[in-house]
């Protein structure tokens, strides 16, 4: 399950405790699996980890109804299931099984591997970033530092096997254990068949802020998270480039991020305060959220914002605002339709609890989650042109920017 990032605030459970306090750090080395002296602890062990994340999803869940879930008796029915798991992937995979009977993309629990890696913001990667493009995958991106860029995998390649395996059409998981080697085959863009092995080694989980200008003055800004780190490296580049002709902003590939960070940007691309919608939880409204107070780039230019399938949380909520005002045009594909705000909550062996708490209502009340956003201006991503290591949108936006500069 690809987890999505919109968040109100984070729960640290036990860690966020320990840390207030001025008494503990998280460790840098990744947390070693639990010992238990007898089968008969383990069970027990997992059993009330079990009631531990069905108690909270039955007082926090956003839904009263659980989406259509029969969340009553969701707990005797994966008792057994959970008792019998041998590992941590395994009662996770349980954990999540049920979980995914609640259909929301931000509800998930975290083994303590998978926690340690959020909160460090690392992953094992071989540095491949995948799309399915029918009828096959293809390689969209190649992470700086990585095995494949030191190999010189190339965006446009398809890829055919790993460890020898075709890879399943649509989805599969990619996950990669640090120091472990794989054997991948391409085609390259000459149709040439290319095995590597690649050693996956610990990177950012996102991939990094990317600025472009071109020689017209268009600028293209690219960031994939909502956090405070990309937030502030985008407000530099936005002043930076006050007077630019156009601004490209690519919202493609960002999962979502802290609503904090959202306000922010907002502020930074709109000339006055504004709201943007309202979150709902099970008892009620709150007030109408609303952009930062104070600051802000303030750009002011023509702009255009890229979205697409990979655009979630709060990436579509700013889509959704943007357009909304008219303050740009949206170009691409409809949104992923996944904007529930979550809260993390530490569970007892040291993994996470990911839940939506919150439901999110447009300033018309209307509903994000299932719908998206859909582009002002349709442009598929297909096969041939990914191949070709075009970027049809990308395209269709700077010859948006050159109608708008024409007199």
């Amino acid at each position: 399950m690809k987890r999505f990032r919109l968040r109100n605030w984070r729960w640290l459970g036990l860690w966020g405790l320990l840390l207030a306090g001025g008494c503990a750090t998280i460790s840098v080395e990744p947390p070693q699996p639990a010992v238990y002296p007898t089968p008969e602890a383990r069970v027990e062990a997992q059993l009330k980890l079990l009631d531990e994340v069905w108690e909270q999803v039955n007082r926090r869940f956003y839904a009263a109804d659980f989406n259509g879930a029969d969340w009553a008796t969701a707990r005797a029915r994966y008792h057994d299931r959970v008792a019998a798991a041998t590992n941590d992937d395994e009662l996770y995979t349980v954990l999540n099984d049920m979980l995914v009977e609640l259909d929301d993309a931000h509800t998930a629990a975290l083994t303590p591997q998978e926690s340690w890696e959020e909160y460090w913001a690392e992953r094992a990667f071989v540095g491949l970033n995948l799309e399915w493009l029918k009828p096959s995958w293809l390689v969209s991106e190649v992470r700086p530092g990585s095995a494949a860029e030191a190999a010189g995998v190339q965006p446009g390649w398809l890829v055919l096997s790993r460890d020898g395996n075709p890879l399943p059409d649509e989805f599969f998981d990619l996950r990669t254990e640090d120091g472990k080697t794989y054997r991948w085959t391409f085609l390259n863009q000459a149709d040439q068949r290319v095995t590597l092995e690649l050693t996956a080694d610990r990177l950012p989980d996102t991939m990094p802020p990317l600025e472009l200008t071109t020689t017209e003055g268009w600028v293209y800004l690219r960031f994939d998270e909502f956090a405070p780190v990309y937030r502030d490296w985008l407000r530099d580049r936005l002043k930076a480039h006050a007077a630019a002709p156009g601004l490209v902003l690519d919202l493609r590939n960002n999962g979502g991020g802290d609503v904090a960070t959202l306000e922010r940007v907002l502020r930074d691309l709109m000339p006055e305060r504004v709201s943007y919608g309202t979150f709902v939880t099970r008892g009620g409204k709150r007030e109408n959220e609303k952009s930062a107070w104070l600051g802000g780039a303030r750009f002011e230019g023509p702009l255009v914002v890229l979205i697409g399938p990979g655009s979630a949380s709060s990436a579509e909520i700013l889509a959704y605002a943007l357009k909304h005002y008219k303050r740009a045009v949206l170009i691409g594909e409809p949104t992923a339709g996944v904007v529930i705000a979550s809260q993390y909550f530490g569970l007892r062996d040291g993994g996470e609890l990911q839940l939506g708490t919150f439901d999110f209502r447009t300033l018309d009340n209307g509903r994000l989650e299932g719908v998206g956003v859909d582009p002002d201006i349709t442009v598929d991503r297909t096969f041939a042109a990914a191949r070709a290591g075009r970027d049809e949108a990308l395209e269709a936006a700077v010859t948006w920017l050159r109608s708008r500069a024409q007199p």
